[in-house]
């Protein structure tokens, strides 16, 4: 797939006062996508106004505009809007960030055969101060074990191919944070791809769906800690145990992937600690990109992280009957 046809999928609610400059930086990109999927979320502003106006300006440009008729939440907007993309690769876009103009032609560039590839973006407050959100260098590659048990692309920093977001059909129906599902679908399939130029301007701020405030990062020990103390909070466990069950319905192609997931799936104690015990037996496929006594530990809890970082919000209940 040399130039595959790149749908864009932009969700927005009460997007007027950035989106302008977001779909301007769209219809700069040096690789021109096959469309551009706008889905609305009930919006009381102008968005609506805005998005046709682009339409009228750029027919050419192929810019679908459809609002849902009801409210369906930030996740399940996009779960369903990316229903309607026909490109062969699809990116997913938050309506408040810049695009770079060669975002789309670094990301095809450098693919290869992964189902999904992310990047690193710039993190951009009201004032334009912008920083990279990864200082360090990710691994430039995550393994299927580590892809399902250490989610970790937002959804703007992702292109990924048409057959992952084959695989959403069992979470149809429940409110689940669709990137992290994507990464984690793209490595039931394969390996998922790093690469750490930032290609996005991502905007912070309260109006944010997505915004959680200044959080504060904790010690290596404290959040060791804190991940064996998420074992008791019910809430995180069973969260977790109804992610994973349905994780366990689509057909991971790496064997070690697939036993995390079921043993995830248990919400037992003793499912999760077998599944640390896998992650440490397998620790190269775990922890990719440390070495040593730290990769160790890391892969030991990264089960526990997972309770205690994604348990909390990952998925809720379904919404419909």
């Amino acid at each position: 797939m040399n130039t595959p046809k790149i749908s864009i999928v932009l969700c927005t609610y009460n997007g007027e006062a950035y989106l302008r400059e977001q779909i301007d930086s769209l219809l700069a990109q040096t690789y021109p996508f096959y469309e551009l999927i706008v889905q609305d979320d009930c919006s009381t502003d102008s968005t609506g106004h805005i998005v046709r106006t682009y339409q009228q300006q750029w027919p050419d440009r192929n810019i679908r505009f459809y609002v849902n008729p009801q409210r369906l939440g930030f996740n399940r907007n996009f779960l369903t809007a990316l229903q309607r993309a026909g490109g062969d690769c699809i990116a997913c876009c938050d309506q408040d960030d810049i695009w770079l103009p060669d975002k789309l032609q670094i990301l095809v560039q450098e693919m290869g055969s992964s189902p999904l590839i992310f990047h690193n973006s710039l993190v951009m407050d009201n004032s334009a101060n912008a920083r990279p959100l990864y200082r360090q260098p990710l691994p430039p590659e995550f393994p299927p074990l580590c892809a399902a048990l250490y989610p970790r692309a937002y959804g703007h920093q992702i292109l990924f191919r048409q057959e992952v977001r084959e695989r959403l059909k069992p979470f149809q129906g429940y409110n689940v944070s669709y990137d992290y599902l994507l990464f984690t679908l793209a490595g039931s399939m394969g390996t998922v791809r790093y690469l750490h130029t930032p290609l996005v301007r991502w905007r912070r701020h309260e109006g944010a769906a997505t915004y959680r405030g200044n959080a504060k990062g904790t010690g290596k020990w404290s959040g060791y800690a804190q991940a064996i103390r998420a074992l008791w909070q019910a809430g995180n466990r069973r969260r977790t145990a109804l992610y994973f069950s349905l994780l366990g319905q689509v057909p991971f192609q790496d064997p070690l992937a697939m036993r995390a997931v079921r043993l995830m799936a248990r919400g037992s104690l003793a499912g999760i600690i077998s599944a640390c015990l896998l992650c440490l037996r397998h620790r190269r496929e775990a922890v990719p990109g440390a070495g040593g006594a730290v990769r160790c530990l890391r892969a030991f809890f990264l089960p526990l992280t997972f309770i205690r970082d994604h348990g909390r919000y990952i998925i809720q209940q379904p919404q419909c009957p």
